[in-house]
């Protein structure tokens, strides 16, 4: 234990337990003019995280640095007060050995406290600095930078808002398009026999606008995870080197994919007159050869596929106005797993049962006829109407 000399009032009187106190005790020299010990008339300090830093000839600050364990300060006149210190032992959990900084084993006082280290502590201490310093290496690899983050965000946003703006745009042109449709019979009505699922259930109709704004909201946050986290793994220096392996082989298979469809052009313009094969054998050939090849191929197609309709989920989910499944898809039993464009065109042809032409046309002459009486569609005026529509639109 060295005297050292106690600066500032960044020392702090935190009480030191007892077993500490004693265990510290027996490494104190004595008072060195009354010969008694520390531990009996001085105040005692104790710290948690404060580090005494080593200085002298060809030593800076920061070269060694040592856990300030306890200081037993005494005072000798009014004008200095002493304490001896002892240093390296961690006060929490009373670890020893705590000193730290390139130059400490230059130290000899230090280094000869540290050449008195067990060999377990010696390996251990290794380890812990291979398992920081990999650790630090790690982090730095792992951890993005600020600007992947930011592109990854702005291209998720605009994708976002993309397909937002998209999604309300389309709204009202489809509307009228599936009105149109009900209108002239491409969507069959009255006389089809799975109509009479529009006509019940009127009530569902109440679900269409909380089902446009969360559908619609839904599809955008869908989109922004998807397009924002491509984007990132993109750029991410830990996924970059897997993408490029995966950029290398869809580039392999479109150039397999642009020679077997320049392959098939000619073979199919020398071999084939629409259904009918003009040389039977170049056509059996050449089918066999792309039967196998294709065994390979349509393992692609699949992945494909099934990207491409994710990718559709993605936009249509917040569609409630067009069927995403194809008619009698997603039906199990009475249940249907997409009901929501059933439910729009509920709404739809409730709207028209009141505003459609024939409709309004009809209580217009209702209303006539109760304006006029016996005036208004006598049977003379009848015929009259039917003379002229005969003889000018036969």
């Amino acid at each position: 234990c060295t005297e050292v000399i106690l600066e500032g009032d960044g020392c702090s009187s935190n009480q030191i337990r007892e077993d500490v106190l004693k265990t510290l005790c027996e490494y104190i020299p004595p008072h060195p003019v009354t010969n008694e010990t520390v531990c009996d008339n001085a105040r005692v300090y104790s710290f948690e995280t404060e580090y005494a830093s080593v200085t002298g000839e060809n030593i800076q600050q920061g070269d060694c640095e040592a856990q300030l364990t306890a200081c037993f300060s005494y005072e000798i006149n009014d004008d200095v007060r002493r304490a001896a210190c002892v240093l390296g032992i961690g006060p929490k959990f009373f670890i020893p050995y705590m000193f730290e900084g390139p130059l400490c084993e230059s130290i000899s006082p230090i280094n000869s406290v540290l050449d008195s280290r067990p060999q377990l502590f010696r390996q251990a201490e290794t380890l812990i600095r291979d398992l920081r310093d990999t650790t630090d290496d790690l982090i730095d690899k792992i951890l993005p930078d600020i600007w992947m983050l930011r592109l990854a965000a702005t291209v998720g946003l605009v994708t976002g808002l993309i397909v937002g703006i998209s999604i309300f745009v389309h709204y009202v042109p489809s509307t009228v398009s599936t009105v149109l449709k009900f209108r002239s019979g491409v969507l069959p009505s009255l006389r089809d026999p799975g109509f009479i699922k529009y006509r019940k259930s009127l009530e569902g109709v109440t679900y269409i606008l909380g089902l446009m704004i969360w559908g619609a909201l839904n599809s955008v946050l869908l989109t922004v995870v998807v397009f924002a986290g491509a984007t990132f793994l993109v750029v991410w220096e830990v996924t970059r080197p897997f993408l490029k392996k995966v950029i290398a082989i869809l580039i392999g298979i479109t150039a397999t994919l642009t020679f077997k469809t320049i392959l098939v052009t000619v073979l199919g313009r020398v071999n084939y007159a629409a259904f009918y094969r003009k040389r039977p054998w170049i056509g059996n050939v050449s089918g066999v050869a792309l039967e196998c090849w294709h065994l390979g191929l349509t393992t692609g197609y699949m992945l494909a596929r099934t990207i491409k309709l994710i990718v559709a989920a993605l936009l249509y989910v917040g569609r409630v106005d067009t069927p995403f499944l194809g008619e009698g898809i997603g039906n199990i039993g009475p249940v249907n797993l997409d009901a929501f464009p059933t439910i729009y065109r509920k709404g739809l042809l409730s709207a028209e049962a009141h505003r459609h032409p024939y409709i309004e046309r009809l209580g217009y002459l209702y209303l006539l006829k109760i304006k006029h009486g016996s005036n208004f569609a006598t049977a003379s005026g009848s015929i009259w109407r039917l003379l002229f529509v005969f003889s000018l639109m036969p």
